[in-house]
């Protein structure tokens, strides 16, 4: 009906590609090609492909109205797909996919020339879950040019956004007469006689008329503004890899541009810097169009962090690198435009230091979608003041606009498709008392797509439709604005915002939670030393790489398996980094003799562990040395030669059918399966685990979430457990007198577990360092001690701070945090006793009443069916310890995250000095970083208040700095008085600050 002319275009000729390339339309094979008749199937499932067509625009058409008809098939998937770049003689104009089947066409090309159409696409996958063994195909319907009729087009959206309106209204509303008599005059006048033909089109100008008049008269608006948000949700990977995103971004990309050159009204709104940095490498010439919309104030850049990352998993420096990259890249790109919002909408839960991060990042409002699929409990407030642990607030907004997904309660969501229902339903789902001012995003989005002309005509449409709010379109920073106006009225949010669903991800594919650990740690590694040895590497591609894979769909374990691939090439390149660095700064700090590296911000006792036998003294183990140095200071490289043996060794033996493990702090009975039966304190004679009970419990449940694979773990996961506890092998490999242990191995169905227990000389730590064969699925494992202490709280470690959460599960809201996030570790505490469980790679905790769990493997099978399989290295470490001294936490949980380094022997260099280079003399200030500047002037370090208590901070320098200066996060001043005593610096801390100083040198 809208097409008053067709004319079928040629078959296309497809070309299979082996995968996901920039350049395919250059570099592919058209020997590979085959033919896709009219009206036929074709392709499969992922399937790359290039395809080919040509046409002619008939002379007497009109070129203002010429458009591709591209009916391309749907495998049935959620998202946008299939969807392909349309090329006409090479140059990119639009996407056509799902829901851009019709692209309209520049009227240059009503030339009675041919012209070549080109398509590079992907299919996408089959349904959802995506079945990776689908046989289905696509059906190809009629390609063909077209000539629309603009008011046809604009009558039907029209008639069918007022359809719509009364649907949801019902008959009986005050603008319902109205608008029947709007839809029934304007009908009236359409010349629908057989053969429809010119006549029904002649009528057509006067019917839109008409109902156009007909909808103004049929009653006003109601008195709400909907800030209409043109937007894109792009996942950068999650079902397709990170190359296919690059491919994505053309084509949602040019959809937007091209409604901008038709729709002078239309706004967008598009976050993540990655993806404009691969915009520009990838389709320069897009990119500097969209340079221009952003010039004009029609394209809004925002988001505030490179990526959309996972919040709960990503460690502090780690997001302090997701502000800058992305703060930094779009003022250098695009000026001083970034609206100043943290835009996470799909993120699975915030920890309580996002305010402060955000307020010294220069970001002043928070918006998030995810916080409305909880599965109990609903934020109360939709927009309301977001007050961090150390007090800092922003404000925040959760998205309102419901779509239903299977077992919420209240979904919404951040890809209106602009139906009245959605319309609507963004005000009577709104939370609290705030609801004139609201923003709707609408775009396909999550594979990205973006607005199409159909929803911009809903949204013109919406602008004044009867008993309807008021919708306009809009930006993030204008509905933001006119909520932060009544922001002195807004209730106040303390704390995380913690989602109540999605717990599975803080474990989903450990091998990639062990790799983000592990090179959080290298890149920290590779700065301090850098600064150490006043080398200026260039780490900024390392953290690019790190952050990209910290994406809230990767690092979360929860994307198809080749994403994962192309991570273990991503992890590679940033240990390659960082450890070149690395090298290169330990040479500049090494000596004579063997040096050790000291990275880590606290001092104490560490253990040396090298791989050659050294004249040190040590002991011999299966792998090298161990060496003690039982006050090995923070910052610093120090002589192997200061190591010593300790005047209380370690001691182990055999016992009545269990191994004793002994120092002069603790005292361990192991039986042979590897659980504990006794751990004595010897300081307070107490017994640390629960009368009765044993420690080291390999729990296993069956894991088998409603929905959500991997994602989830659901409520009833207790229903039914197993106990990993029969062991086939135990035996002392480390007799002392520095370390002892003992190894355990488990054999359990198909699997294989191995677990170093050991405990070292003076140390308060048990670490049980396990190295898993799993190959089980739908299984979760857990480790679980039953200890002496049962608090109504327990306290946890976050990024820059500390949280505590209840121990009870007695209210609607501690019974939904049965399963937590957590960084290094988790503790509960008597008041003058503590146990803390830590670890050097997990992130999913639970403690009930004076049960310490962590959580150790997921193995879920979709979206990706080989998930976890194989080998898996972690170490968990269980710390008894008087709760007065928490320092003792501190250096414990550092000493089992960031490893030590020994220098190579150079003859020629001179020995170091020992003193730190910087050191915190305050308890419970903790220096976390240390970042050489790009300058070579000096660096920075960063440093937080870790116990909640306003305290005045001394550092004591090595060297004493030539100036010094507190700076945010973006390394502008802050107003901070520094006091400067030679090589020290004296400075007041509040509670849980973070704290930036730029240190010249």
């Amino acid at each position: 009906m809208v097409h008053r002319r067709k004319l079928p275009l040629p078959p296309f000729q497809v070309v299979p590609l082996p995968g996901p390339r920039v350049d395919a339309l250059r570099v592919h094979d058209p020997d590979g090609a085959y033919e896709v008749p009219h009206d036929s199937y074709w392709g499969h499932a992922d399937m790359n492909f290039v395809m080919h067509s040509h046409f002619t625009v008939p002379a007497d058409w009109d070129a203002s109205q010429i458009a591709l008809h591209l009916p391309l098939g749907v495998l049935g998937d959620i998202f946008n797909h299939p969807e392909s770049l349309v090329h006409i003689d090479h140059a990119p104009i639009a996407s056509a996919d799902r829901y851009h089947h019709t692209i309209p066409l520049y009227p240059k090309v009503a030339d009675g020339k041919e012209h070549l159409i080109s398509l590079h696409g992907w299919t996408g996958l089959a349904g959802w879950p995506p079945d990776p063994d689908a046989k289905a195909k696509l059906y190809m319907g009629r390609p063909a040019l077209v000539e629309r009729c603009p008011h046809t087009v604009a009558f039907l959206r029209l008639a069918r956004a007022a359809f719509d309106t009364l649907g949801h209204l019902g008959l009986h509303t005050a603008e319902a007469p109205g608008l029947l008599d709007a839809l029934d005059t304007a009908f009236q006048a359409l010349d629908t006689r057989d053969p429809m033909g010119e006549a029904f089109y002649a009528s057509m100008p006067e019917a839109l008329r008409l109902l156009r008049e007909g909808i103004e008269d049929a009653g006003a608006p109601m008195d709400v503004t909907l800030h209409g948000i043109g937007h894109a949700h792009m996942d950068i990977a999650y079902l397709w890899t990170v190359d296919q995103i690059r491919l994505k971004n053309a084509r949602t990309y040019s959809n937007v541009l091209r409604l901008m050159d038709r729709d002078p009204e239309f706004l967008f709104s598009h976050s993540q810097p990655a993806l404009y940095e691969m915009t520009a490498r990838d389709y320069p010439a897009l990119f500097e169009r969209i340079k221009t919309r952003v010039a004009e104030g029609r394209w809004e850049v925002m988001g505030g962090m490179w990526v959309e990352p996972d919040l709960n998993i990503s460690g502090g420096e780690a997001l302090v690198r997701q502000l800058q990259l992305g703060r930094t890249y779009f003022q250098k790109t695009f000026g001083d435009v970034e609206t100043p919002v943290l835009w996470l909408p799909d993120t699975f839960g915030f920890p309580g230091q996002i305010p402060q991060l955000m307020r010294q990042a220069g970001l002043d409002w928070f918006v998030t979608n995810k916080l409305n699929w909880n599965q109990i409990n609903r934020v109360p407030w939709s927009s309301h003041v977001w007050e961090g642990i150390d007090g800092s607030r922003v404000m925040a907004h959760i998205l309102t606009t419901p779509r239903e997904v299977q077992y919420l309660p209240f979904p919404t969501n951040y890809k209106s498709d602009l139906s009245a229902a959605e319309v609507m339903g963004t005000v009577t789902h709104a939370t609290g008392d705030h609801r004139d001012d609201l923003p709707i995003c609408y775009g396909y989005g999550d594979g990205g797509g973006g607005p199409t002309e159909d929803l911009l005509a809903k949204a013109h449409a919406y602008a004044a439709m009867p008993g309807m709010p008021r919708l306009k379109m809009s930006t993030v920073r204008a509905s933001m604005e006119a909520i932060a106006a009544k922001k002195d009225n807004l209730p106040v949010w303390t704390g995380e915002h913690y989602m109540e669903g999605h717990r599975g991800v803080f474990t989903s594919q450990a091998w990639i939670k062990r790799a983000n650990r592990k090179a959080e740690a290298a890149l920290h590694e590779a700065e301090a030393l850098a600064v150490m040895a006043g080398t200026a590497p260039n780490l900024t591609h390392a953290w690019k790489l790190l952050c990209l894979n910290q994406f809230h769909d990767i690092v979360t374990g929860t994307s198809i398996g080749a994403v994962y691939e192309d991570s273990k090439r991503d992890f590679h390149a940033i240990f390659s980094a960082a450890e070149d660095a690395a090298q290169v700064a330990a040479k500049a700090l090494s000596g004579p003799e063997p040096v050790v590296l000291n990275t880590s911000p606290t001092t104490g006792l560490r253990v040396v562990e090298s791989d050659d036998v050294s004249d040190a003294p040590g002991q011999v183990t299966e792998t090298g040395m161990l060496h003690w140095m039982p006050d090995l200071p923070a910052y610093s490289a120090t002589p192997l030669s200061a190591a010593t043996l300790p005047d209380h060794p370690a001691r182990a033996h055999q016992r009545d059918g269990y191994v004793v493990l002994e120092n002069e702090a603790l005292r361990l009975e192991i039986l042979p399966n590897g659980q504990i039966a006794s751990i004595i304190d010897r300081a307070t004679g107490r017994e640390v685990l629960a009368q009765g009970k044993l420690g080291n419990q390999l729990q296993v449940f069956e894991d088998r979430p409603i929905c959500w694979d991997a994602w989830d773990i659901d409520p009833h996961i207790e229903d039914r457990q197993d106990l990993i506890d029969s062991s086939t092998e135990i035996d002392i490999v480390e007799p002392g007198p520095i370390r002892v242990a003992v190894r355990v191995t488990h054999r359990w169905r198909q699997s294989t577990v191995s677990q170093t227990i050991r405990l070292t000389a003076g140390s308060r730590r048990i670490d049980f360092d396990t190295v898993a064969d799993w190959h089980e699925t739908h299984t979760l494992l857990k480790a679980a001690f039953p200890v002496a202490i049962a608090a109504p709280k327990a306290l946890f470690d976050i990024q820059w701070g500390v949280i505590e959460r209840a121990t009870s599960r007695d209210t609607a809201f501690d019974a939904a945090r049965f399963e937590v996030p957590a960084q290094k570790w988790a503790q509960v505490s008597d008041g003058s006793r503590a146990v803390a469980l830590l670890n050097d790679c997990k992130y999913g905790y639970d403690i009930h009443r004076n049960m310490v769990r962590l959580t150790l493997i997921k193995c879920a099978t979709s979206p990706d069916p080989k998930a976890d399989q194989g080998e898996h290295r972690f170490t968990y470490a269980l710390l008894p310890y008087d709760a007065h001294a928490r320092s003792v936490l501190d250096h414990a949980a550092y000493d089992l995250n960031l490893p030590l380094r020994v220098t190579q022997p150079r003859r020629e260099a001179d020995l170091p000095e020992t003193t730190p280079f910087v050191a915190c003399v305050t308890a419970g200030v903790i220096i976390e970083t240390l970042v050489p500047l790009e300058d070579r002037t000096g660096y920075d370090i960063r440093l937080f208040e870790a116990r909640g208590a306003s305290q005045s901070a001394r550092l004591e320098f090595a060297h004493a700095p030539a100036a010094i200066g507190a700076t945010d996060l973006l390394g502008r001043p802050a107003n901070k008085p520094i006091a400067q005593d030679g090589n020290s610096v004296v400075f007041d801390v509040a509670p849980f600050e973070i704290v930036t100083l730029r240190v010249r040198t």
